[in-house]
């Protein structure tokens, strides 16, 4: 018991040292594995809760063009409804563009799941996807709450709604691949030669 003794004693301002020393750099490894957690998590939920890029402005003529795209919620989980608002606008006046017609494309891991085209007189495309409902069908197997327009070819919202399209489209996580290809613009009547084509990722969580 002695010896035992004199042995912690020798050493005790060693030991004294190692504790002033060993104590701080655990509580700096245990902040430094904490920040590294919330940094992780951060990340993760931030590449569900990121809007998707924009892609870049597409040329017609000497315009160029920009697409403007907001879904709602930011960050879509499986099976729930999403509200997409699309427009474009000109680059350098950034003057809206009236009279757009806009083929819209939807994909998942190469398999395509709809494919439609709308029409806005002033510019807005409001859609709402929706889980469930009825209306009129379009040719994917959903259905399309909305007046079809003979002379674009495309569905138009009613004065006061979005267009609506029901049935399954965001049902399983992963990211979705949305392609917009504009076919008219500034005049209904006027189909473009070369549509403008405009890539989105869509994740779902």
């Amino acid at each position: 018991m002695n010896s035992n003794r004199k042995l912690c004693s020798v050493p005790n301002t060693f030991c004294s040292f190692s504790e002033r020393h060993l104590i701080p750099n655990y509580v700096k490894l245990i902040f430094l594995v904490g920040m590294l957690s919330i940094i992780g998590l951060s990340s993760i939920s931030s590449a569900f809760a990121q809007h998707m890029m924009m892609p870049p402005a597409a040329s017609i003529g000497d315009r160029k063009i920009v697409s403007n795209f907001e879904i709602t919620p930011k960050s879509i989980h499986a099976g729930q409804n999403a509200l997409m608002r699309i427009s474009f606008d000109d680059q350098k006046t950034k003057q809206k563009i009236y009279h757009v017609t806009v083929r819209m494309d939807i994909s998942k891991d190469g398999k395509h799941i709809f494919s439609e085209f709308f029409h806005s007189h002033d510019g807005i495309l409001n859609v709402n996807f929706r889980q469930a409902g009825s209306s009129r069908s379009s040719p994917t197997g959903n259905t399309i709450g909305g007046n079809f327009d003979d002379l674009t070819n495309a569905w138009i919202s009613d004065p006061s709604s979005p267009i609506i399209v029901n049935g399954p489209v965001f049902v399983k996580q992963g990211n979705y691949k949305l392609v917009l290809e504009v076919t008219t613009l500034d005049n209904d009547k006027t189909d473009l030669a070369q549509p403008l084509r405009y890539d989105y990722n869509v994740p779902v969580a």
